[in-house]
């Protein structure tokens, strides 16, 4: 199969002939036969100026001759320096004070012809050896490359093991890591995308179970008002408070949907004022009274008239709501449940502790999980309410954590840090 070599390049010696590289060694030799061309031209600046010098030098000798003997004609002195008769005696005259070279007295035109040629294939041989260097280091980076490339087809394959050994100090290197790390991080993200789509494929199921089984119960209970316009008065009474019960449910259910949504969203905007705890606490013992007394729990509040956060009272007042809530469905009959608070100069602490039947330690993994149910659920928790009360502490740059013993009771730590 002929390849073609306009898209691939000629290969020869394992070296690619990019545009790239053919440009860069083009520049190279140009560079090259510049340096030569300036050399011989500071050559034949320095040739001339020693001509001259030597034009001067022989000027100054007809000069002083003249000088000495003015008997003597020029015609004369000219016919001495273009005669040969006498270069012998006066090469071992000048010789002999060390004034003439070995060759001669234009000698050293010679030697500057010698230099010339001797400089310019010095230079081109340097030239050369530098070309082969970098074929050569070029040559061994294509071979990288390909390694490289060979990487990248192994990640696109699922293959995300990192060769250590084959790593140096280059840029391919630090490229060939970062490319790692992209592909490790896509492929978490992945990964966690999958395990978000089966947990709100799960999600989805469990709120669909969640709504029907009080919207079937409501849609029963209609039915037979409807069917029996000749029911009792207290029969008819019971089933419409159950209709408002189920109903009830529904619409908190509905309602902590729509506000975890908005949560996840990002839409929502917490204020940031001063938020007084004793009066937040005192609100949410007044909305849980009437549940507190049919289960006959005492709640009993002890904050600090003075603690304070900053933060948005309502949403504040929703994950607080949550917590005492979920300690009153599992305290026993004639339990108590309490809210203290302390301040320190890190964070400031709100706990709920009741006396209830406590959490197992299992549980406690996972109980602020969304729609998480322990084993000591009620039939009708939906495993919400504390994964949004951890998200509201959360937004309040504070975090929430838990301490229960089976049959010991259980302690929830609300944590507001204050170097935010």
């Amino acid at each position: 199969m002929k390849r073609d070599r306009k898209k691939e390049g000629t290969i020869w010696r394992g070296v690619q002939w990019s545009r790239e590289i053919k440009r860069f060694l083009g520049g190279l030799l140009l560079v090259g036969l510049v340096g030569i061309v300036l050399c011989n031209l500071l050559a034949d600046v320095y040739r001339k100026r020693e001509t001259e010098k030597f034009g001067l030098a022989v000027a100054s000798m007809v000069g002083s001759v003249k000088a000495e003997y003015p008997s003597v004609s020029e015609e004369e002195v000219l016919q001495v320096l273009n005669d040969g008769s006498y270069v012998d005696s006066g090469r071992s005259i000048l010789e002999k004070y060390g004034v003439f070279l070995e060759d001669g007295f234009l000698g050293w035109q010679k030697d500057m012809q010698r230099f010339q040629v001797e400089l310019s294939l010095l230079l081109a041989g340097v030239l050369l050896v530098f070309a082969g260097a970098m074929i050569v280091y070029l040559r061994r980076r294509q071979q990288r490359i390909n390694t490289f490339c060979g990487y990248i087809n192994a990640l696109s394959r699922g293959n995300d093991t990192l060769d250590i050994e084959d790593n140096w100090e280059d840029e391919l290197s630090g490229l060939k890591n970062e490319l790692y790390k992209l592909t490790v991080f896509f492929r978490e993200q992945a990964l966690c995308a999958e395990q978000n789509k089966k947990a709100l494929s799960e999600a989805v199921a469990d709120i669909s179970h969640q709504i029907k089984t009080p919207l079937t119960s409501v849609t029963v209970l209609v039915d037979n008002l409807l069917d029996h316009p000749d029911m009792d008065l207290e029969t008819r009474h019971r089933f419409l408070r159950e209709t408002g019960v189920q109903l009830a449910g529904v619409n908190w259910l509905v309602a902590t949907l729509l506000k975890l949504s908005r949560l996840d969203a990002g839409v929502v905007e917490m204020e940031k004022k001063e938020v007084f705890l004793l009066p937040l606490a005192e609100e949410v013992a007044k909305k849980l009274e009437l549940s507190a007394e049919l289960r006959e729990v005492e709640l009993l509040v002890n904050l600090p008239v003075n603690l304070r956060i900053q933060g948005d009272f309502q949403w504040l007042s929703e994950a607080l709501l949550n917590i005492v809530k979920n300690a009153v469905e599992h305290s026993h009959e004639g339990g108590r449940i309490r809210i203290d608070g302390e301040d320190n100069e890190v964070y400031t602490l709100v706990t709920v502790a009741d006396n209830g039947e406590g959490i197992s330690p299992e549980d406690q993994k996972h109980m602020f999980e969304r729609f998480y149910r322990g084993k000591g659920s009620r039939a009708d928790s939906v495993g919400i309410g504390l994964h949004l009360s951890k998200e509201i502490i959360e937004r309040h740059d504070g975090y929430v954590t838990v301490e229960s013993r089976s049959g010991g009771g259980t302690v929830f730590f609300l944590k507001f840090l204050k170097c935010h």
